[in-house]
């Protein structure tokens, strides 16, 4: 039951205005291994809300299968123009679906850098590059896929982003 409800939710919650949950200043779009969720979202909106030390936000993530939906901050260790290196922490619901489903809920920790390339009007154009670690407290287990010859517990991280200010 839960498999089939789990994507309405995901569907569903990209068309509601974030406004329910937080005063957001932006909407972010992005394509990638997710800064937030990894493969959990690979195509992704984000609801973001500036503050006095970086951002707040609530990220909802699908592509076919897998999907995620949660809440995190990112905190600038400097704000420029071109280059802003960050840290992120986030937690959220995921799923899987497929012959042996999973779900659970996770935490991640995101060190990452956004690399700002276009900026027109009130909207921006960025890449993000970082290194993602992310732990299911639930079933106590990581959320990667571990390299063969690198550490299991970290992952990289890029995005394409596009950022509609209000």
């Amino acid at each position: 039951m839960i498999k089939k409800i789990l994507p309405f939710i995901l569907i569903i919650s990209f068309s509601y205005p974030s406004s329910m949950f937080i005063e957001e200043t932006s909407t972010e779009y992005s394509v990638g291994l997710s800064d937030k969720t990894t493969y959990y979202g690979i195509i992704s909106k984000d609801w973001i809300k500036e503050t006095d030390y970086g951002e707040s936000y609530i990220t909802a993530g699908f592509i076919g299968f897998t999907g995620s939906y949660g809440y995190g901050r990112r905190y600038y260790l400097s704000k420029r123009t071109f280059l802003s290196p960050h840290v992120s922490l986030t937690g959220f619901g995921y799923y899987l679906l497929g012959i042996g489903g999973i779900a659970g809920l996770a935490v991640s920790a995101n060190l990452g850098i956004d690399v700002f390339t276009i900026k027109w009007k009130k909207n921006e154009f960025k890449f993000q590059f970082g290194l993602f670690t992310g732990y299911d407290p639930i079933n106590g287990k990581s959320i990667l896929i571990p390299a063969d010859d690198g550490p299991s517990w970290l992952m990289p991280s890029f995005n394409i982003k596009a950022r509609f200010l209000k």
